[in-house]
């Protein structure tokens, strides 16, 4: 990994005085970002592993250079949930949980880890440059990360750094050929996920570190707060976001200013959404496929391409469990759980997962293609299909939705045009909201609760 040597990674002197964060108040520099690290790296002594839960991207960032400088086992857990929590630290070592807000602290976890308030502060004097420079243990197991539980359990996938680094360098490699003057043209990202999973560290805090732009000092959410993050940045920049956000972007018909770049990803986008998010962002919306255990496999361009194309150093064959697939910066070969048909030209199509299909009155679907469908109801805030797992030969899907009250018949209708009649739901379940995690999935275990929880002949049919 010596060609990483000058990075901001490594407090390289060349990127010590240019910008990281950007922030309203006060912006801070590689400098200022690697001091501050140092200035946490003392606190975290007698620490074997740490549980990273900052929620601003400067805390987040400075927390993270502070644990690898360390030597520290970093976990980053799939929510702040209690039960999550106390099982991962149960099973670590010397754990220390780290924050940058105390109001982010429940009073249950010293029970579990000794906890640390680290609000970053901009150093008053400038510390020597050398002092700053470090040289990271490549290959030690350095970041743990677990899986959604989409599908049952969260699991835990332990990575080093350079798996890390090498996987933000394929990523630079093919944003530099699909954003217009390469990623060297961006001044900044601004991105909606939050840095606790993998496709919010993947592009809000390796690539940062291995390219050297700077990251906004704030998560919005709203389709305005991301108006108002570019309008107010000093240059063009990419947006890092998920369906739903692209969603809400296009029910605000709100334009995104200065955006050279849209990248998506943690669940499957709807051509037409994104079709829709490339006009008011004017910019090429780019999702990307991968997971937890990979990183970032393939992308494509889902308003004008139905397959994907592998990122370099990637190659995928189909499996009799999925697909098999090998890559430079993750441990080779891996099972990935999707169903793929190679296209002949080195791309693939994703055919869906065995585990999501489901069969119905002899009928077989992908519930993720069924869900995919259901992005483009008019009138949907927020939506997923849900199969009680009952094993009743009789039983049917059920939607499960938040937001504005559909108009029953007319969903019916407009879903009867579009899918078998063996899979349009009997029940419709409204809630207040979906229980989606910060990244936008779905737990099988929350999706069962919302169903326990209703008396579905309660609701209309």
């Amino acid at each position: 990994m010596e060609y990483l040597a000058d990075t901001p990674l490594t407090a390289a002197p060349r990127y010590l005085p240019q910008p990281a964060l950007i922030a309203a108040q006060h912006g801070w520099t590689w400098r200022e970002v690697h001091a501050a690290s140092l200035a946490l790296a003392r606190r975290l002594e007698g620490a074997n592993t740490v549980c990273n839960l900052c929620g601003s991207r400067v805390g987040f960032l400075v927390a993270w250079l502070a644990s690898l400088r360390r030597g520290c086992l970093q976990l980053l857990p799939p929510s702040g949930g209690h039960t999550d929590l106390a099982a991962i630290l149960q099973s670590s070592a010397s754990p220390v949980i780290v924050v940058d807000d105390e109001n982010l602290l429940q009073p249950h976890w010293s029970d579990h880890a000794r906890c640390i308030v680290h609000r970053p502060q901009v150093p008053s004097a400038s510390a020597p440059d050398a002092g700053l420079a470090w040289s990271p243990d490549w290959d030690a197991p350095s970041i743990r990360l677990y899986t959604s539980g989409s599908t049952g359990a969260p699991e835990p996938q332990t990575k080093t750094l350079g798996e890390f680094c090498r996987g933000a360098l394929v990523l630079a490699a093919r944003l530099d050929e699909v954003v217009e003057g390469g990623t060297a043209g961006l001044r900044q990202i601004v991105c909606s996920v939050p840095p606790q999973h993998m496709f919010g560290v993947e592009t809000s805090v390796m690539l940062p570190l291995v390219t050297g732009i700077p990251v906004i000092d704030r998560r919005p959410l709203l389709a305005a707060d991301v108006h108002a993050a570019f309008r107010d940045a000093p240059g063009e920049g990419a947006w890092i976001a998920t369906p739903l956000h692209l969603s809400a972007l296009a029910r605000s018909g709100q334009e995104v200013p200065r955006c050279r770049l849209v990248l998506v990803s943690t669940m499957p986008l709807a051509p037409g959404l994104a079709e829709q998010a490339e006009t008011l962002a004017r910019a090429p919306v780019m999702e990307i496929y991968g997971s937890t255990e990979t990183g970032v496999v393939a992308m494509r361009r889902t308003a004008r391409q139905a397959h994907w194309r592998p990122v370099d150093g990637v190659r995928i064959e189909p499996a009799p469990d999925g697909a098999q697939v090998w890559g430079t910066h993750f441990a080779s070969p891996r099972i990935l759980a999707d169903q793929v048909e190679l296209d002949g030209e080195g791309g693939f199509r994703l055919l869906g997962r065995q585990a999501d299909l489901i069969k119905i009155a002899g009928r077989r679907a992908s519930l993720a293609g069924l869900n995919l469908l259901l992005q483009d109801l008019p009138g949907l805030v927020d939506g997923v299909f849900y199969l009680p797992a009952t094993g009743s030969p009789t039983e049917r899907l059920v939607l499960i939705h938040a937001g504005a009250p559909l108009d029953r018949a007319a969903t019916r209708r407009w879903l009867r045009e579009r899918m078998d009649p063996a899979f349009l739901p009997r029940t419709i379940i409204e809630v207040e909201r979906l229980p989606r995690t910060d990244a936008g999935k779905l737990t099988r275990a929350a999706l069962d609760a919302i169903y326990a929880a209703k008396n579905p002949k309660a609701v209309g049919r």
